[in-house]
């Protein structure tokens, strides 16, 4: 980044120094697991590994035939794409804020344009969200809070990971970090960005904390919703358009260590230097990196 050593020097002495007020802030060290094309299996991994196998869903045990599991899953195109329910994964101890979108052919039949575009990385399905309202394509975030497996017992984990499917946008796309508060306030422990690919390839990122204080994540898909849903009219967003800033974006596997009440750890409130955290966080993570392969 920098040109000249001393300087290098000099600055960094300053970002690490601001690091660790803001990680000693949040009571948190990070670790960040990353990978893009060729690498994102070994991230998965070693992420997978780090949390010691934890909870994964991967999305293919959805129906998409209209006899899911769970009655409550929502035929989109029958046979290719549905809206599953909040709860659809609590077993696993994920609930998430509102119905989202699984696919068995990559979002081809909602939205054409995209046809191949989303290659599973786990066949067959995969994971996005998608805006309720006819003609809008303004929701980008897919939310997840954790609770004790099988049940609605707010819970925490120590890590979590995604594969994410065609990130080529630096900014594109992200997941950050939620804990709570000894008030019960939600305080952010960091966002940090997908690495990027060619087009058609998978990136995984994944954040592992020291406990599990992580309440809540929220991951940002690419600029726009692949599709709208109102509950009768699919409507496609159409072609993502890179040089206008349009990052079209699927997800794949979710991974997360099992949440626990047993050493869930509250973060403290948020101090005037907390508004370093977002990017701080971000930075601890290229930081430490390299030292993946120590854990």
């Amino acid at each position: 980044m920098f040109k000249h050593g001393v300087l290098a020097s000099v600055a960094g002495g300053i970002i690490l120094s601001l690091l660790t007020t803001a990680a000693e802030s949040a009571q948190a060290s990070t670790l960040v697991f990353s990978g893009s094309g060729a690498t994102t299996n070994t991230a998965f991994n070693d992420f997978r590994t780090a949390i010691g196998g934890g909870s994964r869903i991967n999305w293919d045990g959805v129906r998409l035939d209209g006899t899911d599991v769970n009655p409550n899953t929502q035929i989109i195109d029958l046979g290719k794409t549905v809206a599953i329910p909040v709860d659809r994964f609590q077993g696993a101890g994920a609930l998430f804020s509102e119905p989202y979108a699984v696919s068995g052919d990559g979002f081809a039949s909602v939205n054409p344009d995209t046809a191949g575009q989303f290659p599973a990385f786990s066949p067959n399905n995969t994971f996005v969200m998608f805006d309720f309202n006819s003609g809008e394509f303004d929701d980008r975030s897919i939310d997840q809070t954790f609770v004790l497996p099988g049940t609605n017992i707010a819970a925490g984990t120590r890590g979590f990971g995604a594969i994410f499917v065609d990130v080529e946008d630096p900014r594109s796309s992200s997941i950050e970090y939620f804990g709570t508060t000894r008030s019960g306030k939600k305080v952010s422990l960091g966002k940090f960005f997908v690495p990027v690919g060619a087009s058609g390839e998978t990136q995984f990122l994944g954040v592992l904390f020291d406990n599990p204080v992580v309440t809540e994540v929220e991951l940002t898909v690419g600029s726009k919703a692949l599709f709208s849903f109102d509950g009768t009219t699919i409507q496609s967003f159409g072609s993502e358009d890179l040089a206008n800033g349009i990052d079209l974006v699927a997800t794949d596997d979710f991974v997360f260590a099992v949440p626990t009440l047993a050493t869930l750890t509250q973060v403290p409130e948020p101090t005037p230097l907390s508004g370093f955290g977002v990017a701080a966080f971000g930075v601890i993570g290229f930081l430490t990196r390299k030292r993946l392969r120590r854990i």
